[in-house]
């Protein structure tokens, strides 16, 4: 991303770069094992020059002007083909060639032979030979009388106690820093392309949001049987309700909707959460289930096959059939259903529905994406107060997060913020830095849907007058609303009626 610095895009993707370095490494240590070894050996010639009409001035001048022909003369054919045959080698003369060189080291009279071979011991034979072969055609070459040039033979070579070739640790050395400049490439190529969101930059960046508040990985872990709950996550989701709280002008909303950005965003133990944090609050919370989440891990298991807002959009059922406790929690909850029905059904419906659903309880939460059926975004959003846009980490794009509040905003809700999921437990996320004044309301979102005292005739139907029976009154918990106490009186049918602001 434009905005992060190299440091943190490499934090992010350590992974490719691990692979990367992981990569070059074996590869480097393929390379360096499967390469036959190569042993050098070298031996040490000393030039000496007689002549006894010259002074030791003169010899040691001509001595330096002449020595350092003679390493040409190494490579020679006049050379090589002695030691071939003294050697019984299986080579060809530029064969050997290539396996021997020579060097005179500066102001010296010193000539090094060096010679490669597969094994120590050969290579020391060949250097000592050739060096012997060098010796002798230099002092053939340069007899003159009481003039005579000698090579002789300072320090034999002996066989090398390790292999010259292939250096292990310099081809290693290198693996690991080739691995380590790719996946550095990678990592930023990864960030100029990946448009996964991750930071909260990232979402203020595509949306213009603030993110409330992240919960930590484990809370797509279902819950084993007699396991005590994670604290961490618990608190996680308390925190997200309070910034919640903090950003609707200090309220907690009747209508809570929850828009995952993208597929993978929408996960029941996300729904699960927020009613678990209110409940614990000591107000009455009730979770909907919109019938879409995906990869729940179970969490929604125990509803599996019963009755819930399909039967309700279809008036087939009431409220209090439809309505169970989760296990652990205060909380109430009531799940997708299991009839079939059609979103003409829920649209005709959906606010009296909605009216039995606050009239139940203090807050009402539902997680819910453009692509649920019956319920969906379009139908929901007119009548929700707060939204609020669950983003998974490493998996919601750019593109499903722009898409997500682009669809919330067409219905004619504006969300307060983000929700990122799925955090790493060992990334620590500093939110309060990102927010901005203009992030949280100074007065609570207003009420869409809400009960009053009306004087109207009672409903007649059958399904209404059934739900009446099934719902006896109860008194709703204190939310600091104007309308409480006509709420309270006005339980039945006949004094029930939606008012949509």
């Amino acid at each position: 991303m434009e905005s992060l610095s190299y440091l943190e895009i490499f934090r992010q993707r350590w992974r490719a770069i691990l692979v990367a370095v992981v990569v070059g490494v074996g590869s480097a240590a393929l390379i360096a094992f499967s390469i036959p070894p190569t042993y050098t050996s070298t031996a040490t010639l000393f030039l000496t020059v007689k002549d006894v009409n010259s002074t030791l001035a003169e010899r040691s001048q001509f001595s330096l002007a002449r020595v350092n022909s003679y390493t040409d003369l190494v490579r020679s054919s006049e050379v090589l083909e002695p030691v071939i045959s003294d050697l019984g080698l299986e080579l060809t003369v530029q064969e050997l060639r290539s396996q021997v060189s020579a060097i005179n080291p500066n102001s010296t009279v010193n000539i090094n032979i060096a010679a490669e071979a597969s094994s120590a011991p050969e290579a020391a034979r060949i250097a000592n030979a050739v060096a012997d072969s060098l010796s002798r055609l230099v002092s053939r070459v340069e007899d003159f009388g009481t003039f005579s040039v000698s090579l002789e033979r300072l320090i034999p070579a002996l066989p090398p106690a390790a292999p010259s070739a292939p250096q292990k640790t310099v081809i290693l050395g290198l693996g690991f820093i080739g691995g380590l400049a790719a996946g550095a490439a990678l990592a930023l190529l990864l960030a100029r392309f990946d448009h996964r969101m991750r930071e909260p930059g990232d979402v203020r960046r595509v949306t213009g949001l603030p993110v409330l508040a992240t919960v930590p990985r484990g809370h797509r872990r279902p819950q084993r049987d007699g396991a005590a709950p994670d604290a961490t996550v618990d608190a996680a989701f308390a925190e997200a309700l309070a910034r919640i709280t903090q950003a609707n002008g200090g309220a907690v909303p009747r209508i809570l909707l929850l828009a995952p950005a993208g597929a993978t965003a929408n996960h029941a133990s996300v729904l699960l959460g927020v009613i678990g944090a209110i409940a614990t609050t000591g107000r009455r919370a009730l979770g909907v289930d919109a019938g879409a989440a995906t990869d729940d891990d179970g969490a929604l298991a125990q509803f599996a096959g019963t009755e819930g807002l399909a039967e309700l959009f279809n008036e087939s059922t009431t409220l209090a059939e439809v309505t169970r406790s989760l296990e652990g929690s205060e909380a109430l909850f009531v799940s997708a259903g299991v009839a079939a029905t059609t979103e003409v059904a829920a649209e005709k419906t959906l606010r009296s529905v909605l009216t039995r659903f606050i009239s139940r309880a203090d807050v009402v939460v539902t997680q819910v994406t453009s692509e649920n059926r019956p319920l969906n975004i379009p139908l929901i959003a007119p009548y929700a107060e707060v939204a609020v846009v669950v983003v998974r980490y490493n998996h919601s794009s750019e593109a499903e997060l722009a898409q997500t509040v682009s669809q919330l905003r067409i219905a004619g809700v504006r969300p307060i913020g983000a929700v990122i999921t799925d955090v790493p437990n060992s990334r620590h996320v500093e939110l309060m830095p990102t927010w901005t004044p203009d992030d949280f309301a100074s007065t609570p979102a207003k009420a869409r849907v809400h009960l009053r005292r009306k004087g109207v005739k009672p409903e007649t139907s059958r399904v209404s007058a059934r739900a009446v029976s099934a719902d006896p009154p109860e008194a709703p918990a204190d939310d600091g609303e104007s309308n409480t106490d006509s709420a309270v009186s006005t339980r039945s049918s006949e004094n029930e009626r939606v008012v949509v602001d």
